[in-house]
């Protein structure tokens, strides 16, 4: 679910995609090389050259990353589905882990890296944060992480490299809605939180706003407008945002369909990664956006760019998505070793904390690494009245919890909104939601979208 790449990166991600397998074999022995197929923009700048010291380190051997990115679940499938490149590394989100498994199309991660031939390695893997080990339901919330399951055993083919929620990134400083046919309001934020997904659909935002080009993440908060906001038609209370989010039968369907086309008039366009360039520039006061990015705009973009505005991200009352990004080993890989070395080295604290530091957004990885990063970076001196409960992400278990069994954090006012859309609180979570694979419905769900693009 990540950042900016361009029309033309694109086109030249999928020719060197299909045109380096032939390269790479005849100058370089296949053992020698690591192939990863990433999000755009979703690494450490330092990452890779620092991987490639590490493997050496290990394994006494030299290796080259070759590394490539795209920019849609689906292009990344059809990769391996279609084309059987044999990369080694593929970083899909949730539904696309569980999907791959369906279609056997991941290889197991090795249970013990041992087995690789190197003697005892340092695991780090284990530290992934609980909130994505067991597939276990926590009370209170709407989703299970068990998209990697196996006859009751979880986390045998992936590990999670980060995670987000799907939200509206909003300038506060518009007052084009603030008479809107929803009512007055005396703010952006009053009026965001009062209505939630419906200022999508406002009539008064009159090309003010952007969708996602995406058919999983319109189709999502799609739905859950339809089916869970006040506002919709179709409002049915009695439904959760697991349920909504996930409704792909003929009737459900219709109904986004009918709202998502109703919606075309009032939208500037779709994007996968300029609305928050568009918003701080001041063309569109709302755009549908990741967490992760809108931590990035309403910080170091506005510094790259030379300008500022006030944003806000949130997640809307009714429900939304929460995301799991995970690494994975694709059935075609020619260097498993590397492959596996790879995802160990990505759970290492001081690699996830240079990665998170970087993309924006909350790596799967929760040691007291991470947690002294997050009290070097966001905590407050003093108590405040502004704090988050991160026990869901690292345990009550941890040595580093209050007596309490507890793990708060307290910021400043000012940095509460970015800091709790990067490290989300038991609310947001309890309001969301994980996608699932559209399973046999993949054809239908295609074809709404073409009618909504049409």
């Amino acid at each position: 679910m990540k950042k900016k790449l361009t029309t033309f990166a694109l086109l030249i991600v999928l020719i060197t995609t299909l045109a380096l397998p032939i390269l790479l074999t005849g100058c370089r022995p296949r053992d020698e090389v690591l192939k990863v197929y990433n999000w755009s923009e979703y690494i450490g700048e330092d990452v890779i050259e620092e991987f490639e010291e590490y493997y050496h380190e290990i394994t006494g051997k030299n290796i080259k990353v070759k590394y490539e990115m795209f920019d849609e679940n689906e292009l990344m499938y059809a990769q391996i589905k279609t084309t059987q490149a044999d990369f080694d590394v593929i970083c899909p989100s949730d539904y696309m882990v569980e999907k791959m498994i369906k279609e056997k199309l991941l290889v197991k991660l090795a249970p013990d890296l041992s087995e690789l031939g190197y003697g005892e390695i340092e695991d780090y893997r284990d530290g992934t944060s609980p909130l994505f080990k067991s597939g276990a339901e926590e009370e209170g919330y709407y989703f299970q992480y068990d998209y990697d399951e196996e006859s009751g055993e979880y986390n045998l083919y992936s590990r999670t490299y980060m995670t987000g929620t799907l939200g509206i990134l909003y300038a506060n400083d518009s007052d084009a809605y603030l008479n809107s046919e929803y009512g007055s309001y005396s703010s952006m934020q009053e009026y965001v939180e009062a209505n939630g997904w419906a200022v999508l659909w406002d009539k008064a935002s009159d090309q003010r706003i952007m969708m996602k080009n995406s058919l999983r993440d319109s189709y999502a908060i799609g739905a859950i407008y339809t089916l869970l906001n006040e506002k919709s038609k179709y409002y049915d209370p009695t439904l959760s945002p697991d349920i909504a989010l996930n409704a792909t039968d003929e009737e459900t369907v219709k109904k986004v369909q009918e709202y998502l086309i109703n919606q075309k008039p009032i939208i500037s366009g779709y994007e996968n990664d300029e609305g928050k360039e568009v918003i701080i520039q001041g063309d569109i006061d709302m755009t549908l956006q990741w967490a992760g990015d809108a931590v990035y705009a309403m910080d170091s973009l506005q510094e790259e760019l030379g300008i500022e505005r006030d944003m806000t991200y949130f997640v809307p009352y009714e429900g939304s998505n929460i995301f799991s990004d995970a690494w994975c080993i694709p059935k075609y890989s020619g260097n498993l070793v590397a492959a596996n070395l790879w995802i160990n080295f990505m759970c290492r604290p001081d690699i996830a904390i240079e990665n998170m530091d970087y993309v924006g957004y909350t790596a799967g990885t929760a040691t007291e690494e991470i947690y002294e990063y997050i009290l070097e970076n966001w905590a407050s001196e003093e108590p405040t009245d502004y704090y988050l409960d991160l026990t869901y992400y690292f345990g009550d278990d941890c040595d580093f919890a209050d007596e309490d069994g507890r793990i708060i954090v307290y910021v400043e006012e000012e940095d509460y909104n970015a800091f709790e859309a990067q490290f989300f609180s038991p609310e947001v979570i309890a309001r969301c939601a994980v996608m699932r694979d559209f399973g046999d419905r993949n054809s239908a769900m295609n074809r709404m979208w073409r009618n909504v693009k049409a």
